[in-house]
């Protein structure tokens, strides 16, 4: 528990609240006042974020979509204040209650996930000259990260002795570079189907969906929070990050993976091309990349063993994604094959 003190009392003024109590619970902080209970989120959000994210609430609350946690605004008008340091925004505090439904929670934000994009989806003329740079800046960057893999696989295999941690990456190198590859044939894949198309669809993206960044009502409902990477970008990305994300709820059962896509698809069905680039992201090792990175620098207090466990865990994620991405493509093309047939 922390006083009440500056910066959060100055911040608090522009909402009339004279708190008794704040209790810290990292970034956000429980306010108790004699009006309420609020909770204070503490960001380092710029001008330019702030406003994107505030025009994101806004545009969803005009297009009818109420599954968002409230933004309460200063007495002022103000939905975000900025002290140079930090950005706050305040929000009700809600209590998290139990979970009861059969459905998975992540099954109803999948299906939450699906109503922001069904309402936001937009069909974009494919410019060229536009997408090939964002393309070959994605292509560039994921050679870099498997150039980097491969280096440290050869500096490890010069050794006379290498490490646990070394030794299981050695283990599973070729497997990471084969998905590193197969990412990039994917995202070749996205990239044609949509230059003969000549267009592509966007969306508003939450950025952030898990269980995480949500609460659920009475009803078993998702309440969303944290939208403060909202954008515009492709459905194929927001819905890679969510299973980023939610894949360690689903005990690695393939079945409910994918009636995460089933649900989200009542909403908004995926394209040929969106659903080859969910597998390009998914597909490449960058988890794997992070935990070399760490382990390279020797940051924070991990031990070796704890190093082992952390890529052991990725690496075993990383297999399974192989099987989910094949399935979700033979999907695909089972689809397609009805189509025709009928």
């Amino acid at each position: 528990m922390i006083q009440a003190q500056s910066p959060y009392d100055s911040v608090l003024f522009y909402y009339d609240l004279y708190p008794q109590r704040i209790e810290d619970f990292g970034k956000i902080k429980k306010i108790t006042t004699n009006h309420g209970v609020y909770a204070l989120k503490e960001t380092t959000m710029g001008r330019h974020q702030a406003d994107e994210f505030i025009h994101a609430l806004r545009r969803l609350s005009k297009l009818g979509f109420n599954k968002a946690i409230p933004i309460l605004p200063t007495k002022y008008g103000e939905y975000t204040l900025s002290t140079g340091r930090h950005t706050y925004y305040l929000m009700p505090w809600i209590e998290p209650i139990e979970y009861t439904a059969k459905e998975s929670q992540e099954q109803k934000l999948a299906s939450q996930l699906g109503v922001i994009h069904r309402l936001t989806v937009k069909t974009q003329p494919f410019v060229k000259e536009n997408v090939e740079e964002a393309y070959h800046q994605l292509l560039h960057r994921w050679e870099m990260r498997q150039l980097e893999l491969k280096r440290f696989a050869d500096q490890a295999e010069q050794k006379t002795y290498m490490s646990p941690f070394e030794l299981t990456f050695i283990t599973h190198a070729y497997m990471l570079d084969q998905m590193a590859e197969a990412a990039k044939e994917h995202l070749k894949k996205w990239y044609d189907i949509c230059l003969e198309k000549g267009k592509y669809r966007t969306v508003l993206c939450h950025g952030r969906v898990n269980r995480s960044h949500s609460f659920f009502s009475p009803e078993n409902e998702p309440m969303l929070l944290n939208f403060e990477r909202a954008g515009i970008d492709t459905p194929s990305r927001d819905l890679a990050s969510f299973c980023r994300y939610s894949f360690k709820y689903a005990y690695w059962v393939e079945e409910e993976v994918l009636q995460w896509f089933m649900n989200y698809e009542r909403h908004l069905p995926l394209l040929e091309e969106e659903k080859h680039l969910i597998c390009a992201y998914l597909n490449f090792p960058e988890p794997i990349a992070f935990a070399v990175d760490a382990y390279v620098a020797g940051k924070g207090t991990m031990r070796e063993f704890e190093h082992v466990q952390r890529v052991e865990k990725r690496l075993t994620s990383m297999r399974r994604v192989q099987r989910l991405t094949q399935k979700l493509i033979i999907i695909q093309e089972q689809q397609q094959a009805q189509q025709m047939d009928q």
